[in-house]
């Protein structure tokens, strides 16, 4: 074998070993680049609610559900660099800074200890809680803190030129130790109001302890030791001959399985870094944690969700998974493509061979080998291969070893089935080859009899009958039932079903093909992945909808899974385990079974590309770049609900932030009408995964949720006045449960003018202002029946005054006078029609006065009567003329009666004396669009001017015209206009309301 093949064997050889033994754990890095004030990480702390603290060189930062909240001098901090954390039994923080002493802080602000209050020192290095006491380690000394009543003991120290710095502390048999650095181990002995020192040993340079049921690891100057307590705690040097290590341990921590780790700098040598302890040993974790720095100096343990924080002094914080759900096993430099299994193997088919294993057995074909393969197929058979002019993919039998290309990996009766670009190759469970044939073909599959179907995308189909003889079947793709352009395919009892990316569903069937677009059975025509789903089918397109079919007797769709309901929006894969879908996409893996879906990504560990998976038992193994991950399935859908509380956090009213304190009672909030614009911001207990929550929220019981929101907030703007009962959900993706909760009762006040007391004081001064009125309306009703009899009466004496008027001696006289000039001249029959005139003029004024209004005809017709008698007296000289609007209906309007002749009369009284040439009346009537009728009687007379004494100004009957129009609500200036200038004629207009 050439050098370069054996050595990419051996290199294979290892990628394998990693492959069955490499493990690394998902980690994240914090660092002020990111997320963190400084990269200087000096101490560590998981408090009660699974809430991390970090004490930096430049404040402290709590961390809870990926959220970073950062404290500082300005915000209450004695100062700014936190040397150590401890949390007291009433869940109070306490801080310890390296130079300004302690700050304790309640969850809303700090209080400050330092020396002035009695400390010892203000440089602080180390804190342990004990019962109802904190205990204070310092750079020169220690102090005794009483936790709920701040009352400092500060212990006298040994009389020493060494500084009495403190390292650790731990607990023994209810007694608290002290380690020092340089001054030996002290026990703390804390009774009544007095608190003392008792030196146990001298052991020195010691850096840190781990208590670890009777023994304890104790950390020295490049080198760390295990004793038993007893001895450790002896008078004498103690200090083991056997030294582990070869770095200065800063700190220990221990986790829930027992295991010891450390963080090791060894400040002047680059060995430091992250270490197990095993057996005695530092076991570096630094490559499987993927901690690069060599510079840990604090360590804190989440039992909860089992992680591991790691602090370093020039790397920021490590956050990592100890025991993942998701496993991820390295290949340096190989991309897994694909797996199969039979009932005694597995296979997995990476870019550089295949790997069969077998119980603890592996066995790796290299390309080399199947290059090998192919060439001696090709030198020794008898039968022709095949040509493109055949409609076969033609391969390239010069393509070498290192350029082959994998396709898939299939097992088939206790057969893998490799398809490649120089070739399908068929290999035995135990390695061998049982079959190879010169096809390209990155689909194949098989019929129920076990016969290989190949695809072609541009050349139809065939199925093989005899693979030796090159024997089989071709189906031409110019018969529409011929699968084209094959994608995917799945073999299930009798049938084999194929996926085109342009042409849908085809399937092989009683030694036939049949399109399911083409038969009109199912019209979905881009499909991309298929998988067994129980009796169903799970088909999914490339648009990203998964479709959940059964195909048994008849094709139905049971359910259709959208996209908008699957994270990712191409599916790469689909898989199936115990009746649940297993959907692999760009952006992680989703988890469906009857509703419920679990997403899995990058924050549990599944980083992309995800290129292939495969369920074996209760495991799924996904493919990537450089390895693979390995699933517990059981694990994951048996995951408990993770959300078990949700907390207020701030409240901001109108966007001011308001003190929850001073204004919830009760978790009921109440807001005046003017306050009700709010914004609310809560938090979950602590997650593993927070980016994995969706929330949603409802103001009352009957309303609908709001849509999903990753931000832990709700804005409320211009809530109505009234009582709410706000419910919040959230929807946890990681376990694909949800937890419901009510958030608080909050009532939006009305205003005064809205409430009932202030309704009802209206409502009363309603009713007495109703009353009152009423009362008024009564008298003024009485008032006004009285004033109107008396406006009655005073009408009535108006009309027979208008019919005076009209019926005035004079008229009567100068009539009398016509008809005894008629008969004294013998002109017998003017007479009688002059008095068949007057007489009719009598009966139609006697006949009008009795009515408040006449049609206008009526009126026209009276106006006619009466001039006809007039123009009589002046030998009808005066020419009179009569104009109507076209648009007025004289039979349907009425006038007030009584009110023209008055003005006619005065035409014919003081308008033409006996000498006038031509004396003209004209009277018009118009209609204006507004519902007003205008009546003209025009002249030209001898007019008058305005400071005329002509008796028209003076006239009784104008006069009572006016009133009479006045007691029908006109306005008189409006309603009568009289123009006339001297010797041009008068014009008088009425204006009346029709």
């Amino acid at each position: 074998m050439p050098f370069c093949k054996t050595t990419k064997l051996l290199l294979l050889i290892i990628f394998w070993f990693n492959f069955a033994f490499s493990q690394n754990y998902p980690t994240s890095n914090f660092t002020s680049a990111t997320d963190l004030p400084n990269n200087s990480v000096r101490s560590l702390l998981v408090d009660s609610n699974n809430s991390l603290w970090i004490g930096t060189e430049n404040g402290v930062v709590k961390k809870q559900n990926d959220e970073f909240q950062y404290f500082f001098e300005e915000d209450g901090l004695a100062q700014n660099s936190c040397w150590a954390i401890a949390e007291d039994n009433n869940n109070k923080l306490w801080f310890g800074s390296y130079g300004e002493g302690l700050s304790i802080y309640d969850g809303y602000e700090f209080e400050i200890i330092s020396v002035k209050d009695g400390l010892v020192h203000n440089q602080i290095t180390k804190l342990f809680s004990c019962g109802s006491y904190m205990y204070v380690g310092t750079s020169d000394g220690v102090s005794l803190i009483d936790v709920n009543t701040f009352q400092v003991k500060s212990l006298k120290m040994p009389a020493t030129e060494e500084l009495f710095r403190v390292q650790d502390f731990f607990e023994y048999q209810s007694q608290v130790y002290v380690v020092t650095y340089r001054t030996g181990i002290f026990r703390i002995l804390n009774e009544d109001e007095k608190a003392t020192l008792i030196k146990v040993n001298d052991h020195k340079f010691i850096y840190s302890v781990l208590k670890n049921n009777d023994s304890i690891y104790s950390s020295n100057k490049g080198f760390f030791t295990k004793s038993s307590l007893s001895d450790y705690l002896s008078d004498k040097d103690s200090i083991p001959l056997r030294k582990h290590g070869a770095s200065i341990i800063w700190d220990y921590v221990k986790t829930g399985d027992h295991k010891i780790f450390a963080a090791a700098w060894g400040i002047y040598d680059a060995n430091g870094g992250l270490y197990e302890v095993i057996n005695g040993r530092l076991v570096s974790r630094a490559s499987d944690f993927n901690v690069g720095s060599k510079e840990v100096i604090s360590l804190a343990y989440d039992s909860k969700f089992e992680k591991l924080y790691a602090g370093t002094r020039d790397a920021g914080l490590f956050e990592i998974a100890l025991n993942p759900k998701i496993k991820i096993h390295e290949i340096s430099g190989n991309n897994i493509l694909g797996f199969a299994s039979t009932k005694n193997t597995s296979a997995v088919l990476l870019d550089e061979g295949i790997t069969l294993k077998k119980d603890e057995n592996e066995q790796i074909i290299t390309l080399f080998q199947l290059k090998r393969w192919q060439e001696k197929y090709v030198l020794n058979t008898v039968l022709p291969l095949p040509k493109y002019k055949d409609d076969f993919y033609e391969l390239d039998y010069t393509t070498k070893a290192e350029n082959i290309t994998f396709y898939d990996i299939k097992a088939f009766q206790d057969t893998y089935w490799i398809n490649t670009n120089i070739g399908v190759f068929a290999i035995r469970e135990s390695g061998e080859l049982a079959h190879y044939l010169p096809i390209h073909s990155e689909e194949i599959n098989f019929t129920a009899e076990g016969n290989l179907i190949e695809t072609n995308p541009y050349g139809g189909l065939r199925v093989y009958s005899d693979l030796n003889l090159f024997k089989y079947k071709h189906f031409k793709k110019e018969d529409p039932q011929t699968p084209t352009m094959i994608v995917n395919s799945w073999q299930k009892g009798g049938k084999t079903y194929f996926l085109s990316v342009f042409s849908g569903l085809y399937v092989w069937e009683n030694n036939r093909f049949n399109s399911y677009l083409e038969n009109g059975i199912w019209n979905e025509k881009k499909l991309k992945q298929i998988t067994g789903l129980g009796n169903d089918l799970a088909i999914s397109n490339e648009f990203g909808d998964v479709f959940i079919v059964n195909d048994d007797k008849s094709f139905k769709i049971k359910e259709k899974i959208p996209r908008a309901a699957i994270q990712g929006n191409s599916i790469s894969f689909l898989e199936n385990y115990q009746g649940s879908l297993i959907i692999g996409t760009e952006k992680g893996l989703t988890l469906y079974k009857n509703g419920r879906s679990i997403f899995l990504d990058k924050e549990q560990g599944l980083e992309q590309p995800l290129l292939s998976a495969k369920v074996s038992g209760n495991a799924l193994s996904v493919g990537s770049h450089n390895g693979y991950y390995t699933i517990l399935l059981d694990e994951i859908w048996d995951e408990k609900a993770l959300i078990e509380e949700i907390k207020l956090k701030e409240l901001f009213i109108n966007n001011n932030k308001a003190s929850l304190e001073s204004s919830l009672e009760k978790n009921k909030l109440k807001l005046k009408h003017d306050e009700n614009t709010v914004l609310l911001k809560f938090s979950t207990n602590a997650h593993p995964y927070p980016n994995k929550l969706k929330y949603q929220y409802r103001l009352n019981k009957d309303e609908p949720w709001s849509l999903s929101s990753s931000k832990p907030e709700i804005f409320l703007a211009s809530l109505p006045t009234k009582k709410h009962e706000l419910d919040v959900k959230v929807m946890d993706k990681s376990t694909g449960l949800s937890h419901i909760q009510p958030l608080l009762s909050l009532t939006v006040l009305p205003p005064f003018w809205k409430t009932w007391w202030f309704i009802l004081l209206l409502l009363s001064i309603m009713i007495a202002i109703g009353y009152s009125f009423y009362k008024i309306q009564i008298r003024q009703a009485k008032k006004f029946e009285a004033q109107k009899g008396v406006i009655q009466k005073r009408f009535e004496e108006t009309k027979m005054e208008a019919l005076l008027a009209q019926m005035n001696p004079h008229f009567i006289f100068n009539a009398m006078n016509s008809i005894q000039y008629y008969i004294m001249d013998n002109d017998i029959d003017k007479a009688t029609i002059f008095l068949g005139d007057f007489s009719k003029l009598i009966r139609l004024n006697l006949d009008h006065c009795t009515k408040p209004t006449i049609l206008l005809i009526e009126e026209i017709e009276h106006l006619q009567s009466y001039i006809k008698v007039e123009n009589t007296r002046f030998d009808d000289r005066v020419e009179v003329i009569f104009e109507t609007d076209p648009l007025i209906d004289p039979y349907e309007i009425e006038i007030p009666s009584m009110l023209l002749q008055t003005f006619v009369e005065n035409v014919f009284v003081h308008a033409f004396p006996m000498d006038l040439p031509n004396p003209t009346l004209k009277v018009s009537f118009k209609l204006f669009s507004e519902g007003i009728l205008q009546c003209k009687i025009e002249d030209n007379g001898i007019g008058f001017s305005k400071n005329s004494t002509n008796k028209l100004h003076n006239s009784k009957g104008v006069a009572l015209v006016k009133e009479r129009l006045a007691f029908l609500g006109y306005d008189i200036e409006e309603a009568v206009t009289i123009n006339s200038a001297r010797n041009k004629g008068t014009a008088v207009t009425l204006k009346l309301k029709i």
